[in-house]
């Protein structure tokens, strides 16, 4: 039985999921979470995992990792930690394994969600074809985006690293504070910005204060006009950033937002700060009001995005 198994494991800039599927179904007792700090790689990880569920070996696994995907290899972006399709097979005893970017797999689990998986941002007036592109962006320790695309029978998900682009704004008034945030000269990118660091990026710039992504969102739930300052400008440069995306690439399928920044920032997205920041594009502000935008709530998403991958190209 154990041989028909697929492991699956989404390795953030922070923590590391785990879990095991038997065939279509998520064992969900075999779902751990792990604290990247405390573990020197994600195979001491894994080895860790294998003894913690009783399991010597796996048929097959799937992996998504932050960060850019290489010669069957990865290298987080956040974390000082790299790993090979090769090193992964020793240690699991997988006859088939897949590494894929973080965001590919968010893409390729979006068939595995149910409407109670999301939670409407804003509601296109343009309804949703099953066969339509999909675009799904993260906000988190760090920022992608990823479109999906239908190809006959199957799912695709090129890699991206979208959150390494510069970012820009039409609004000239926060340029003061793009050029105190700018980490290399004047460039400041998308990650910068969208992303837990960038809301203490922003937070630094607007108040001075050195605060945490937790404290900032803590205190703007508290009333805090500061934080709420803080909040409001990611949320106009989300807006802003998300508004190109769909003029790029006519996701209408629905746009999907993923991370714990996005969950943090729900109320603020579902604001018309949001809206106007996303509609805001000259002769095609109308047209962006077609796109719906949508929260995805299942932790699991892109475990199941990794399950979804490896038999949809292994199995």
């Amino acid at each position: 039985m154990k041989k028909q198994l697929c492991l699956t494991a989404d390795i953030g800039g922070t923590n590391t999921r785990v879990a095991l599927f038997d065939n279509e179904k998520l064992l969900e007792k075999s779902c751990v979470t792990y604290s990247n700090n405390e573990y020197d790689s994600f195979e001491t990880i894994i080895k860790n995992y294998l003894d913690l569920v009783s399991e010597s070996s796996v048929k097959f696994a799937g992996i998504a990792a932050a960060g850019p995907i290489q010669e069957k290899s990865a290298k987080m972006t956040n974390l000082s930690w790299s790993l090979t399709e090769r090193s992964i097979a020793s240690i699991t005893g997988a006859e088939q394994v897949g590494i894929i970017n973080d965001l590919q797999a968010q893409g390729y689990g979006l068939t595995s969600l149910d409407q109670a998986d999301l939670e409407p941002i804003t509601v296109g007036s343009q309804s949703a074809n099953s066969n339509a592109t999909r675009l799904v962006c993260g906000i988190g320790t760090g920022f992608n985006a990823a479109p999906v695309f239908n190809v006959g029978h199957k799912i695709f998900v090129p890699p991206s690293e979208a959150g390494h682009s510069q970012l820009s704004l039409t609004d000239k008034s926060y340029q003061p504070v793009f050029a105190k945030i700018g980490s290399v000269g004047s460039f400041v990118s998308v990650e910068d910005i969208l992303s837990g660091r960038g809301l203490e990026n922003i937070g630094r710039a607007l108040t001075g204060n050195d605060e945490t992504a937790a404290q900032i969102m803590q205190k703007a739930s508290q009333g805090d006009e500061n934080s709420k300052k803080v909040a409001h400008l990611l949320t106009t440069c989300a807006g802003s950033f998300f508004g190109d995306l769909a003029l790029i690439l006519l996701p209408f399928g629905g746009i999907y937002l993923i991370g714990g920044v996005a969950r943090s920032l729900k109320e603020y997205l579902k604001s018309e700060i949001f809206v106007e920041a996303f509609c805001n594009k000259g002769r095609f502000s109308k047209f962006n009001q077609k796109f719906s935008v949508h929260l995805v709530l299942d932790d699991y998403a892109a475990l199941k995005g990794c399950r979804n991958f490896v038999m949809q190209n292994f199995h």
